[in-house]
């Protein structure tokens, strides 16, 4: 008798509690549906830029010490030059629009997640574009840009606002004789026959014999674009 009359109360109890919380959801969002909710967040995603960290206060004395005629800002405009050009990349299906290894294969993978299916990319607005990090290590400069963006992205009947961030690394070999092998340098090809150059100790290149030493050592160049 008691433990029936337990059960009961027990029912009540959760029926009371069930009933309260949803006259209180009720007063708080009105007759909004959990579907109305989702998709409410998802608007405040699609209008909410992502945030990028500025390490310009850390970073650019250093930099500007080691490279006294880089302008930054020129470096800026050529990271987001090649941030279209990976999208152009992928949007085309045409990996070969890229002159950096390392991004020219994960083009290759992206286009090949498409499995056929087309991509459009538009209506590119850039929020704040970032000097990110730099370091000088084993004789080579590394500097880090961070994008923080938005884009229309077009896919089948589907077209939805994304914002999107990405980083792009850029190498500088100070000193071929002191890096090891293939470190850090995937990105770098002939500016002569566009062919990879496997190794920063040959002068000239493999395919055409084009000199290749000096665009190494001078040039600011591509290894690397990630999302995060």
């Amino acid at each position: 008798m008691f433990f029936l009359l337990g059960v009961i109360l027990l029912i009540a109890f959760i029926l009371i509690v069930y009933f309260y919380l949803k006259w209180k959801i009720k007063n708080i969002f009105g007759n909004i549906s959990i579907r109305d909710i989702v998709n409410t967040a998802n608007e405040l995603a699609e209008d909410t830029p992502k945030s990028v960290g500025s390490m310009d206060s850390i970073y650019l004395s250093n930099l500007q010490k080691d490279f006294p005629t880089l302008n930054i800002n020129e470096m800026k405009k050529i990271a987001e030059k090649d941030l279209y050009t990976y999208f152009q990349a992928i949007e085309e299906k045409n990996k070969n629009l890229i002159e950096c290894d390392t991004v020219r294969k994960k083009v290759e993978i992206k286009i090949k997640e498409l499995k056929g299916e087309s991509i459009f990319y538009s209506k590119f607005k850039i929020h704040r574009m970032v000097l990110n990090k730099y370091e000088k290590k084993n004789a080579i400069a590394t500097i880090t840009i961070a994008i923080s963006l938005e884009y229309q992205l077009k896919k089948k009947e589907n077209i939805s606002r994304v914002q999107d961030r990405y980083r792009l690394e850029y190498i500088y070999v100070i000193d071929s004789s002191k890096v090891k092998g293939k470190q850090k340098v995937l990105g770098i090809h002939c500016p002569n026959c566009g062919s990879p150059i496997t190794s920063l100790g040959k002068k000239k290149c493999s395919y055409c014999n084009s000199l290749t030493v000096d665009m190494v050592k001078r040039v600011w160049t591509l290894n690397s674009i990630e999302k995060y």
